[in-house]
C-alpha cells in the first residue's frame, strides 16, 4: 500500500521513532497501522493500542470545550480572566493581565510568551490583543481559570464536555 511507504519514509525523514496512522472514511475507521518503535532506547514497536502526545493539536480540543460553556452561558469569551480567578497568577503587578481575555488566549493574542523559563514569573510581552504570538503558557492559564469555574479538575472537565460525548474513551489530558 503506498501509504506504508509513504509513512515509513516519513519516519526516516523527519527523524521521527514512531507514529501510527488511521485513515476514517465516512465516520468509519477503515485502516490504521503503528510504524516504528514508542521508545527508541527499547526499541518497542508502536502497537495499534500506542498512545502519543498530542502537545499543541490538544489546544482546538480544549477551544472546543471552551466554546461549549460559552454556547450555555457560563462563560463569557471577553471578561478579564482575572475576574473569574482573582490574582496575579504569577505575573506580578503588570495591570495588562486585567485585560486578558479569553479570546485573547484562544487567539493566542494575550501578551504572553510560548513558554517562560522554569523558575522564572511570566511576562507580559504587549497589550492583550495588540498582536499574535503563539502561546501555550497563555493556555495554562486559561485552563486554571477553567478549572476555577467549573470546579473541575482539567481533564475531568476535558472527559465530560468533549471525551465521553464524542466516545473517545482513549484520550486525556493526563
Amino acid at each position: 500500500m503506498r501509504l506504508e511507504s509513504v509513512s515509513l519514509r516519513l519516519l526516516e525523514d523527519g527523524i521521527v521513532p514512531g507514529l501510527s496512522v488511521a485513515v476514517v472514511q465516512k465516520g468509519e475507521l477503515v485502516w490504521h497501522r503503528g510504524f516504528g518503535v514508542k521508545n527508541a532506547q527499547t526499541k518497542e514497536p508502536v502497537a495499534a493500542n500506542t498512545v502519543f502526545e498530542a502537545a499543541s493539536l490538544s489546544k482546538p480540543v480544549f477551544a472546543y470545550a471552551v466554546l461549549k460553556l460559552v454556547d450555555a452561558g457560563k462563560f463569557d469569551l471577553d471578561t478579564p480572566l482575572t475576574k473569574y480567578l482573582p490574582g496575579n497568577y504569577d505575573v506580578g503587578e503588570d495591570a495588562r493581565l486585567q485585560q486578558i481575555t479569553a479570546r485573547h488566549v484562544l487567539s493566542h493574542t494575550p501578551g504572553f510568551p510560548n513558554w517562560r523559563r522554569q523558575g522564572n514569573p511570566l511576562t507580559i510581552h504587549f497589550t492583550p490583543g495588540e498582536r499574535f504570538s503563539y502561546s501555550g503558557e497563555g493556555f495554562v492559564y486559561l485552563s486554571k481559570v477553567i478549572e476555577h469555574v467549573t470546579g473541575e479538575k482539567f481533564n475531568e472537565f476535558m472527559k465530560r464536555m468533549v471525551f465521553d460525548p464524542l466516545g473517545m474513551a482513549d484520550s486525556s489530558y493526563v
